[in-house]
């Protein structure tokens, strides 16, 4: 079993939980052959007892029926979400913005020039002491670092996530942007976000094997007080080179009954799951740069319309509607993009690096 994660001395807020624990709850399952989103543990935000079934659609269009279970943590009926693929999704997947181009930065880090729905941005060029730069630096051996990406040019540096021989944990990495915990590096502050667009790179290893990724990016809404999750969409991979993106959520009866420690010991409750239907991080991926996109939007509060779309390369993989992810809780938005390194072992090092990000109110694309 992994250790329990220690809290370095960067962490702004309590402890975070046990990885035994983020496993238990599939955050950031090692993936496996077996990974195929058969089976869930489903929760909504009523706070009744009861267990319940939920069906995945697939995007080859097979409805696969999810195993009943009840929650031993939080038991509560869900609001069955709705999950399609990019053939029946609905949604325009064209792109709103570009990336522009022109002479300096704004407050958020953004380019002067940049649409006005972009709300913050993070090329990690500036970074030269990231535990002191970034929201939330908690990075554990040669997990995290950020460096030049031979593959991005002179001068271009990266956020690199190391999957390490023998460590199944290797830390997470949060940007911020809006309400919430106070850090260092936080884009647009005071402003609140029920609704955002995320796009970054993400390239392999050169060498990369085919090996399961794990974990590609969590998009969270949080409290302001502990750092503890309230709904998260969380971007990963499954056992076999696809998306496999699960969403969770730790609102109960209207409140909040993550704290920060807890959060993947048993206090969030997985609500969705869906499946990708292209092949992405095989062997065949070696050294590719993909661009990832994700669309969150929280819930109005007391009703079942939250979504939760995810692309690659411009191409629409997962599509997720009638979600609740908070139940009636609004104390707090969408404000944070985290990269958690957390899957399997592989036999030798392999890095992932994370480049370009931004998040805003619009559709940001990938040119």
């Amino acid at each position: 079993m992994p250790m329990p994660m220690p809290v370095p001395s960067t962490r702004r807020g309590p402890a975070v939980g046990l990885a035994a624990g983020m496993l238990a709850l599939g955050c950031g399952t090692p993936a496996s052959s077996s990974d195929d989103g058969s089976s869930t543990t489903m929760a909504d935000t009523s706070g009744a007892s009861a267990s319940t079934t939920a069906g995945t659609t697939t995007a080859s269009g097979t409805t696969t029926a999810g195993t009943s279970a009840t929650s031993s943590t939080t038991t509560a009926n869900p609001t069955t979400a709705d999950t399609t693929d990019a053939t029946t999704a609905t949604g325009d997947t064209s792109t709103s913005d570009s990336d522009p181009t022109g002479g300096g930065f704004d407050a958020n880090g953004c380019p002067a020039d940049a649409p006005d729905s972009w709300i913050s941005c993070e090329d990690f060029d500036a970074i030269d002491d990231a535990p002191s730069q970034i929201a939330e630096w908690d990075a554990m051996g040669d997990g995290f670092g950020v460096e030049a990406d031979a593959a991005g040019g002179a001068g271009d540096q990266a956020l690199r996530i190391t999957l390490q021989p023998g460590v199944m944990f290797g830390g997470w990495v949060s940007l911020r942007w809006g309400t919430g915990p106070d850090a260092p590096g936080v884009d647009s502050p005071g402003e609140s976000f029920d609704e955002v667009w995320v796009r970054y790179t993400l390239r392999l290893d050169d060498a990369w094997p085919g090996w399961p990724i794990g974990d590609l990016g969590e998009v969270i809404a949080m409290n302001g007080s502990n750092w503890a999750i309230a709904a998260e969409t969380a971007i990963r991979g499954d056992g076999n080179g696809r998306l496999h993106p699960l969403g969770w959520t730790c609102i109960f009866g209207g409140a909040l009954a993550c704290d920060g420690n807890n959060d993947w010991t048993g206090g969030l409750q997985l609500i969705w799951q869906a499946s990708g239907a292209s092949t992405i991080f095989d062997a065949a991926g070696a050294g590719n740069t993909l661009c990832v996109e994700a669309h969150m939007r929280l819930n109005t509060p007391g009703a079942a319309d939250g979504e939760a779309q995810i692309w690659i390369d411009g191409t629409m993989e997962t599509s997720t509607t009638n979600v609740d992810f908070r139940g009636t809780w609004d104390d707090f938005g969408i404000n944070a993009l985290r990269f958690t390194n957390y899957t399997s072992p592989p036999v030798s090092a392999l890095d992932v690096w994370v480049d370009d990000v931004v998040v805003a109110t619009e559709r940001v694309g990938c040119e």
